[in-house]
């Protein structure tokens, strides 16, 4: 049974994913498409899933799902190389954003290399910017899955004025204090950002041209960057949603509380940062005006100390938690105020498949074509975003009908079933396929 079981996996074709984390368990965002990728791959189109994967703090490679066939795990640069790359290759020669000289090693290469010739695979996946120079000059077909386009992301950011928001990262904590103090200066924050957001976009351009492929999660973005290089080389793979998991909380986990109002999302993110302390500090108080005994619940781990300062009786910080679901179904209403950003944002779906009403923003529901006042509600300004948060803790009918619509909505259109034909359009495109 072992020899067939390793003569099948001989003559399967490999794919090799280079990850930034491990794409298991699917408990963010951007882990659940690598996981649903992975599984897609290995189970819809019967490839050989090898992945490569820095490692974060709290992996565990054992915890592996079956679809995956091996995982390799590489050490993260260190911080001696995070600042020699920041100073030559970023702000000397202007080659790498920071986000990719962060994450570049010389040895991890050597690594990597050693595990593509040992595995042989017919092609290699990319994930995001972060990991795209270690691939770039790989022998067989290439996809540099970038997930959004973070040059639109940083122009966005740069229109934000916050003392909460941190566009260095978790890179900041490692520093010492006097120099993290330096750098969360307003003016020098938007000097780097700026700095950082015009190296992004030359990047984007730059490093398409060693890929066979590039793929968003947005076709909007895809299309953006088709024109900018001139080529039909960038595709969509929209997310999906596992429906299923968030359709059906166990009733005996979910806790509803009345006047509650929940948000979800990694809090060392800049973008989620700045919208929690926008809705606490500007939406918050219209609400309280008309519902005092309202509750924020915010959903996420890596809340930096100057956001958790703003808790209070109607503000509270959760952390991350093994299952959202209780927490986001036993809220009246999701909230997702988001002021930039880029891509589609997960989490709006997640509510919405949970039957959870939901309010947010135009970024927050960009490449989301949700009806409008059925199927969730948009606003934009904080008046008028309050006033529709506070019109469905008043009404449960229509709470009750949002959310259905919501459900409906979801189930119909955002399956990991759109992600399979998306991802057999850029495997013809790549003739791994026919």
């Amino acid at each position: 049974m072992l020899f067939f079981e390793s003569l099948k996996a001989y003559s399967m074709k490999t794919i090799l994913f280079l990850t930034s984390r491990l794409p298991f368990p699917p408990d963010s965002g951007r882990k659940s498409s690598l996981y649903h990728y992975c599984k897609i791959l290995s189970e819809v189109f019967h490839f050989r899933v090898v992945v490569v994967s820095f490692l974060e703090a709290g992996d565990d490679p054992k915890n592996k799902p079956n679809f995956i066939n091996k995982v390799y795990t590489i050490d993260p640069p260190s911080f001696i190389e995070k600042a020699k790359n920041l100073i030559w290759y970023t702000f000397f020669k202007k080659r790498y954003p920071m986000q990719v000289s962060l994450f570049w090693s010389q040895n991890a290469k050597q690594t990597v290399d050693e595990i593509i010739r040992k595995e042989d695979p017919v092609l290699c996946i990319a994930d995001m910017v972060r990991t795209t120079e270690y691939l770039k000059d790989v022998p067989c077909k290439k996809i540099s899955d970038l997930d959004d386009m973070l040059s639109i992301r940083y122009s966005r950011q740069l229109s934000i004025d916050s003392s909460f928001v941190n566009p260095y990262g978790a890179y900041l904590s490692s520093l010492p204090h006097a120099i993290q103090v330096f750098l969360m200066r307003e003016g020098i924050k938007k000097r780097v950002l700026s700095f950082e957001a015009k190296l992004m976009k030359t990047y984007e351009i730059e490093s398409s041209k060693d890929y066979d492929a590039v793929v968003f999660v947005a076709e909007q973005e895809a299309q953006e960057l088709n024109k900018r290089i001139g080529a039909k080389k960038c595709f969509s793979v929209p997310i999906g949603i596992d429906y299923e998991y968030y359709s059906s909380v166990p009733s005996h986990k979910v806790e509803a509380v009345d006047n509650e109002i929940a948000f979800l999302g990694a809090m060392s993110v800049a973008h989620n940062v700045h919208a929690c302390a926008f809705f606490i500090e500007e939406i918050l108080p219209i609400v309280l005006s008309a519902v005092p005994d309202v509750k924020f619940l915010v959903v996420g781990g890596g809340v930096p100390d100057s956001l958790r300062q703003l808790e209070s009786e109607h503000v509270e910080f959760v952390g991350r938690v093994d299952d959202v679901r209780p927490y986001i179904r036993g809220a009246s209403v999701f909230v997702c105020p988001l002021q930039f950003g880029s891509g589609i944002k997960t989490k709006n779906l997640e509510a919405m498949a949970m039957g959870v009403p939901v309010v947010t923003t135009s970024i927050g529901a960009e490449n989301i074509d949700a009806k409008n006042d059925s199927e969730w509600i948009v606003r934009d300004q904080q008046e008028e975003f309050a006033d529709a948060i506070i019109r469905l803790l008043h009404s449960e009918n229509l709470r009750r009908k949002c959310g259905e619509a919501a459900q409906r909505y979801i189930e119909e259109k955002w399956t990991w079933k759109v992600a399979e034909r998306s991802f057999n359009e850029v495997l013809l495109h790549l003739e791994l396929i026919s």
